[in-house]
């Protein structure tokens, strides 16, 4: 399956949760994630399935002004 990461097109295998995917790409901490624009609870990754052609979001904070 396929899904949008942070506007670029990625495979997947399936089923997939959002947990996993993290798990996949390790992003540097801290962050937020977004799946089909809708922030989600940390708690949370591993209930939430992704299925193909969703979007997810990683984002991370800034400093400055």
């Amino acid at each position: 399956m396929f899904v949008i990461l942070n506007g670029a097109t990625i495979h997947l295998a399936e089923p997939q949760t959002l947990a996993a995917l993290l798990v996949l790409i390790a992003p540097p901490p801290p962050f937020a994630v977004a799946h089909n624009e809708e922030i989600v609870p940390r708690g949370t990754y591993e209930a939430r399935l992704i299925s193909p052609g969703d979007r997810v979001e990683i984002v991370h904070p800034t400093a400055g002004g």
